[in-house]
């Protein structure tokens, strides 16, 4: 059962929700494909390693990537790689910018995208969500989205890096 979290915005009104689901109710193969992937990778192991990621072997998904570097123990977060389907429906150049500096530009996404960077930073464990924006929001070009977020351990105990492979569904001009 998917369990919701609403995104309050600076104004005090509900814009849009996140659910956590399981990670085998993700249905966009996009995403399906980034987890097979990434489960490639651990080959038993509970994470692999961010220096295992190839873009070469990420091609056909590259596009709905992102990677996420730990900065101060989870304090922050940086950008390091962000595929064409997330600055298309954020509008924002997302490499080398950091959480903090996203969320001063919308702080109700940066409250949500931080608490699920954490969840996996603390717990190791990949994390499946969907949910609905709403549409009038300025800084978003998208009305539905699904997310696998996947944790990297170069020394396998400690989160150093978080996988973030997404589809996001683009507003309607009609919509």
């Amino acid at each position: 059962m998917a369990s919701a979290i609403t995104a309050i915005s600076n104004d005090g009104t509900e814009n849009s929700s996140v659910y956590v689901i399981k990670l085998d109710e993700l249905e966009h193969a996009a995403v399906r494909t980034g987890i097979a992937y990434w489960q490639a990778l651990r080959a038993g192991r509970k994470v692999p390693a961010r220096s295992q990621l190839s873009p070469r072997d990420m091609a056909g998904i590259l596009r709905n990537v992102v990677l996420v570097k730990v900065v101060d123990g989870g304090r922050d977060y940086e950008y390091r790689i962000a595929g064409d389907a997330h600055v298309q429906a954020f509008t924002v150049r997302f490499k080398n910018l950091r959480l903090s500096q996203l969320s001063e530009r919308a702080p109700g996404l940066g409250r949500i995208l931080h608490g699920l960077y954490e969840h996996v930073r603390t717990t190791g464990e990949p994390l499946a969500v969907r949910g609905w924006v709403d549409r009038d929001l300025p800084e978003t070009r998208f009305m539905y989205y699904e997310s696998a977020l996947l944790p990297l351990s170069e020394d396998g105990e400690t989160v150093d890096h978080v996988l973030v492979v997404s589809i996001y569904v683009p507003k309607s001009a009609d919509f």
